[in-house]
């Protein structure tokens, strides 16, 4: 019997994976525990549905405001 020997096997395939932001970007900071620990884990949403708090979202719109304020932005 002959061995077949496959050559495209494994690497990179066009389109894979998770789409690039083009609006955001990862940075990373160090904060306080107690902080750490007062975000709450799950909310309740406009719908009444608990789903999982985005502290994300939270931060960004909590330094927006702030930058705001100072004139910043």
């Amino acid at each position: 019997m002959e061995e077949i020997k496959k050559s495209n096997r494994g690497g990179k395939r066009e389109g894979a994976g998770r789409k690039k932001g083009t609006e955001s970007s990862i940075i990373s900071f160090k904060i306080h525990n107690e902080l750490l620990g007062a975000f709450p884990s799950e909310i309740t949403n406009k719908e009444g549905k608990t789903v999982k708090f985005n502290r994300s979202e939270y931060i960004n719109m909590a330094l927006h405001k702030q930058m705001k304020k100072d004139g910043l932005i």
